[in-house]
């Protein structure tokens, strides 16, 4: 039975979020992982396309507080709806694409309405769950996604091979704009403190960070380890297609294997949010992290990638779990909107600078290079978040 140990009203709203999710999961699985893969082999795109296309993923994200402030005051629920139903719609467009720039002029326009979407999805999240079992509920969810991901990802690639990329997008974009939909029956109660926190301009953010020194701390070690991940973005389709060749069903196959790993991610970071602290599996989080690029520079053939893509999906599931957990928990009620955008936005800046300084290593150093680099910045993120844990949990003192 879906929540059980829940009450009625988190059972009813864990009912649709899964609902939703296991679309999303088709969408996802669908697109996500045959991005570079359609950029670099079908279309030919260049390193400089496939680092723009990268940084413009960031740019958009800059624009998290402007979407902060265009719900502030009104019910978030439509601000995660409609902008992800447009983000996912636009692959509709995919059959027209003749030219790499195209193509990544979609993926753009996913990142644009997508940015919209944590904001927003952050405040339903909040209201919705109770963070007492916040944790398990939001874990799941991702369980259920990944169940379906790892059967879907066996066929993915084959799918590929039989019906092209063009056809396989736009089935994804109607399954994804259904995902949408199905978050409407979400009853979404007013915030029981009074109204928000008013969201955040650049000035004000920026006094945010400023004064709230655990938020700092916490956005300096997300800074590092963000920024070992951008880094790493034009290097994949040049590692995956040129060194180790990669073909469209070994990618469903890895595919499959990170589905597994969220299935176990999903179970393990709910847990450890709910019965330890969100900073604990955020540190374990980033030491994960850093094994993926050691993984990537190690790699001699394409099926050592199934290691990275079990700590790469365990990194991911905890992405989107452990770093809303451990905002919501520094932001405090009311102002968790404001903290996620102001987190977004730095995001943003990252994702901006970190496929074109990855760009650029690539060109001076080689493919290798990036990923070095990478766990160098992963891992220092990680020994912050650790000394954080350290300052607020002080070790006991022994008395004789």
């Amino acid at each position: 039975m879906i929540g059980s140990g829940f009450n009625p009203e988190t059972r009813r709203a864990l009912r649709i979020d899964i609902s939703a999710t296991l679309l999303l999961t088709v969408f996802a699985g669908l697109t996500g992982p045959f991005i570079g893969l359609v950029l670099r082999r079908e279309l030919g795109a260049t390193p400089l396309q496939l680092a723009v296309t990268s940084s413009a993923c960031g740019a958009c994200l800059l624009l998290s507080l402007l979407w902060a402030k265009g719900f502030h005051g009104r019910p978030p629920l439509p601000y995660l709806i409609w902008p992800g139903f447009v983000a996912r719609g636009v692959f509709l467009l995919v059959p027209f694409v003749s030219s790499a720039w195209a193509f990544a002029g979609i993926v753009i326009a996913r990142d644009f309405f997508g940015a919209a979407v944590g904001p927003a999805q952050a405040a339903v999240v909040e209201r919705i769950y109770p963070r007492a079992h916040r944790g398990r509920a939001l874990g799941l969810v991702r369980m259920a996604g990944a169940v379906l991901g790892i059967a879907l990802a066996l066929a993915a690639g084959q799918l590929f091979d039989l019906f092209g990329y063009r056809s396989i997008f736009v089935a994804a974009a109607l399954l994804g704009m259904a995902s949408s939909f199905c978050l409407r029956r979400l009853a979404v109660p007013e915030p029981e403190d009074g109204a928000a926190e008013a969201p955040a301009g650049l000035l004000d953010a920026w006094q945010t960070v400023r004064d709230d020194h655990a938020f700092r701390r916490l956005l300096i070690a997300s800074f590092l380890f963000g920024f070992g991940c951008w880094i790493q973005t034009p290097a994949h389709p040049l590692l995956l297609v040129d060194v180790l060749q990669v073909s469209a069903s070994q990618v469903g196959v890895l595919g499959a294997v990170a589905a597994v790993g969220v299935l176990a991610g999903s179970a393990y970071w709910g847990r450890l949010v709910d019965r330890k602290s969100s900073l604990e599996a955020l540190r374990v989080m980033y030491f994960l992290g850093g094994m993926t690029p050691l993984i990537y520079y190690l790699a001699w053939s394409p099926w050592v990638l199934v290691a990275s893509a079990i700590t790469d999906s365990l990194v991911s599931v905890g992405l989107e779990l452990v770093w809303m957990m451990a905002v919501i928990d520094v932001a405090g009620p009311q102002r968790t909107a404001n903290y996620v955008a102001i987190g977004a936005t730095l995001a943003g800046v990252r994702g901006i600078a970190g496929p074109l300084v990855g760009g650029l290593v690539i060109h001076a150093f080689g493919i290798h290079a990036v990923y070095l680099i990478a766990a160098i910045l992963i891992f220092s993120g990680a020994w912050l978040v650790g000394r954080e844990l350290r300052v607020r949990v002080p070790a006991p003192v022994l008395t004789p």
